[in-house]
């Protein structure tokens, strides 16, 4: 047995250069991923119910699309189709026949995303639609048999949407995947060119694009991803390792408004956990603590920095006890602006105060600029009340 001779610095490096000179595949991926996108502008790659909303829009033959009923029947066609040797209620034959243009669309009826239903040929169809997730709970058998219930002597077919063309836990519901999706709304994108408006025509090659970009299993990009990490995988690990994240890129910020107010002395701190203390707390106003710190400062705020929230309280640290207890009595004697979270002194830290800087709710969707422009608002306000209070206090102890 070999061992794999460590990796120096200088060959770290020749992966790096190797990664970015002359890639043609990185380039070629990067043109690919710089394309305009509306459907990657609203963030609707990975949501369900977009995908239905859009897909319900271009299957329903009224709307303003001018596909008629083009879509549906040609999807429809597409599904009955694939199975061999399964007795269907309709054929390809009988939907190239029939008039779909009265076709009725449905959203989440009885849970069901989208549901056809043509009354001129008895025809009821469900559509479940499956990005992100599986089925659970036997909900194809529970929608059919709701088909069966509230549709006795109608022609019932299931259709099963998913990325890859996962196989149907329920024999009644037959397979479709986003690449045959892609392909009808691309095709008719192109062989109907002149009788599309053109905002329908770019929506519908944007949604195509979006699918082989992100939904589909086997596109290019996805090749292309993984064409490239095999052959620079040491490179790519290597940038992974140091790719800057939301809770260091907010660990900095949060430093930054600490060294830029001189009333402030910053103490030991991590990504998760950012300390400060005011200047007039230093000994022999206050005195040392031991078991917390380097610093030894027995009162700290700390900002606690989780990937999901920022919030900064203000902790009693181990110490002398005659002083601990002092501070956690005061704190308890004046609320607000102090708010003990114990109701009695514990061995080693108490929260006295907390303010929320950042919710879960402030996360979602938003830029790391975004969120530093809330927790300036944020840290502001607590410049503004809460810390000029908790000095004056703290003065009296």
């Amino acid at each position: 047995m070999t061992l794999e001779k460590p990796s120096t610095e200088e060959d770290l490096r020749k992966s790096l250069e190797t990664f970015v000179v002359d890639n043609t595949d990185l380039e070629r991926l990067e043109s690919l991923v710089n394309q305009f996108n509306i459907f990657e502008a609203v963030g609707a790659v990975r949501q369900e119910l977009r995908h239905s909303d859009f897909l319900a829009y271009l299957l329903t033959p009224q709307q303003n699309h001018g596909l008629r009923d083009v879509l549906v029947r040609k999807l429809l066609q597409r599904v009955v189709s694939i199975p061999e040797g399964l007795q269907l209620p309709v054929t390809a034959i009988d939907l190239d026949t029939w008039n779909l243009e009265q076709l009725e669309v449905s959203r989440e009826w009885q849970n069901i995303d989208i549901l056809l239903k043509d009354e001129a040929n008895d025809l009821i169809v469900a559509i479940e639609n499956k990005i992100g997730t599986t089925e659970h709970s036997d909900q194809l058998a529970r929608y059919w048999q709701v088909l069966q219930t509230n549709f006795p002597g109608k022609r019932i077919l299931g259709i099963y949407l998913t990325p890859d063309g996962e196989k149907p836990s329920y024999p009644h519901f037959l397979p479709i995947d986003y690449g045959q999706i892609a392909g009808l709304i691309e095709g008719l994108a192109e062989s109907r060119a002149s009788s599309l408006g053109p905002d329908v025509r770019v929506a519908m090659l944007h949604y195509a694009q979006m699918l082989r970009r992100h939904i589909v299993s086997e596109s290019e990009i996805a090749e292309l991803c993984r064409r490239i990490y095999h052959k620079h995988k040491q490179a790519l690990d290597l940038i992974f390792d140091h790719r800057p994240d939301q809770q260091a890129t907010l660990c900095e910020f949060l430093e930054t408004l600490i060294a830029a107010s001189p009333d402030l002395i910053a103490d030991f701190s991590s990504k998760q956990y950012v300390r400060f203390s005011p200047k007039t707390w230093e000994p022999p106003r206050l005195p040392l603590g031991q078991g917390w710190t380097r610093s030894g400062r027995l009162l700290l705020f700390e900002f606690q920095n989780y990937p999901d929230s920022l919030r900064l309280k203000l902790i009693i640290g181990p110490g002398p006890d005659a002083v601990r207890k002092k501070l956690f009595q005061f704190a308890s004697d004046n609320q607000p602006p102090f708010k003990p979270q114990a109701k009695s002194l514990n061995r080693q830290y108490n929260e006295v105060f907390a303010r929320t800087f950042l919710s879960a709710k402030s996360y979602a969707d938003a830029t790391d600029e975004e969120l530093e422009i809330k927790i300036r608002e944020e840290w502001e306000q607590f410049k503004e009340s809460d810390l000029p209070l908790i000095l004056k206090l703290v003065a009296t102890v």
